[in-house]
Formats: structure tokens, C-alpha cells, sequence
């Protein structure tokens, strides 16, 4: 007998409810799943070069972060799960934005692809910014906690600020739309 696929009918069960799969949710959800495997990607490239460990480190807790907000929005806010984001976890990404940025002069729209490091950090950051707009359609109609939406928007400027300092690192000058 053939095995039947669940979702071939276009749900999936999550947490024990079935939800179409272009619900709000399964779409937030898929876009985490997505660059939390981007992540890795890039942590992968990067890893290569030890003046970025501290980058891959962070990215590391980074998708630690991503995969707990996924395990909260397929649970529906289950208080049981909790947030996954507070204020510190903010903070914290604040700081490192406050950091990243002192050092640097930039003053024009950056054109990615000075390297292939900081390139794909500006991917990341586009994809984190589709995450985000997903997760406005939650955050408006209450579906996730509000700190989710401020971390995801403060992750996307982490990364930019990361792609520069990459090059910064490397000596590779910006190309800077004109």
C-alpha cells in the first residue's frame, strides 16, 4: 500500500493543528527555516578566515535565537514555550550594531559585492528583512511578541554593518553608489 503524504493536499500539521501551508504562519516560519540555513552558509564561508570568529560565534546564536522564534510562532505564543526574545537580547544586538558602526565612515548606499564575505552578509540581510515583512502580518494581528519583530529589524542592521566591517577586516574597499 502506498504511504500517504500529509501535505500533499496542501496543509501541514503543526503542534498539533493542520494549517494551509501559505498561512501566515507556515510562511514565517519557512522564511526563518530559510535563513537560519543561509546562516549556515555563510558561517561556513566565513569560518575559513579566523578574523571572523567572532562573527561566525554570533551567527551561531544567532539561528539559535531564529529557531527558538519558529518553535514560538508554530506553537501560537504557547506560554509554555515563552518568548523567545526579551529586551536584553535587543539590547545586546544594539550594542554590537553601536560597536560595528563607530568604526566605521561609510556615508553613501553600499553596492554588495566588494567580496564574496561581505556579499553574502548583504544576502543575509535582505532575507532577514523578507523575514521581517512576514512577521509584520503576525505582529499586527497579535500573533507573535512584539520583540520578535524589534529583533528581527535589529538583526537585518547587524548584518549590514557586519558585511562592512568584513571588508574593513580584509582592507577591500567599499563600492559606493554614486
Amino acid at each position: 500500500m502506498k504511504k500517504v503524504h500529509r501535505g500533499d493536499d496542501g496543509y501541514t500539521d503543526i503542534f498539533g493543528l493542520r494549517l494551509p501551508k501559505d498561512s501566515p504562519i507556515i510562511e514565517l516560519i519557512g522564511e526563518l527555516d530559510e535563513l537560519v540555513s543561509l546562516i549556515g552558509v555563510v558561517k561556513s564561508i566565513l569560518k575559513e578566515n579566523s578574523a571572523f570568529l567572532d562573527i561566525v560565534n554570533n551567527l551561531t546564536a544567532i539561528q539559535r535565537k531564529l529557531m527558538y522564534i519558529a518553535s514560538y510562532v508554530a506553537s501560537k505564543g504557547d506560554s509554555r514555550v515563552g518568548p523567545p526574545i526579551t529586551y536584553d537580547d535587543v539590547a545586546a544586538l544594539e550594542k554590537a550594531i553601536d560597536i560595528l558602526w563607530s568604526a566605521q565612515t561609510m556615508s553613501r548606499f553600499t553596492i554588495p559585492g566588494s567580496s564574496k564575505e561581505s556579499a553574502l552578509l548583504h544576502l543575509l540581510r535582505a532575507v532577514c528583512r523578507r523575514v521581517e515583512r512576514r512577521a509584520v502580518t503576525l505582529l499586527r494581528n497579535g500573533a507573535i511578541d512584539p520583540l520578535i519583530h524589534v529583533f528581527l529589524n535589529r538583526l537585518s542592521d547587524w548584518l549590514y554593518v557586519s558585511a562592512l566591517y568584513i571588508n574593513k577586516v580584509m582592507n577591500i574597499e567599499e563600492d559606493y553608489l554614486h
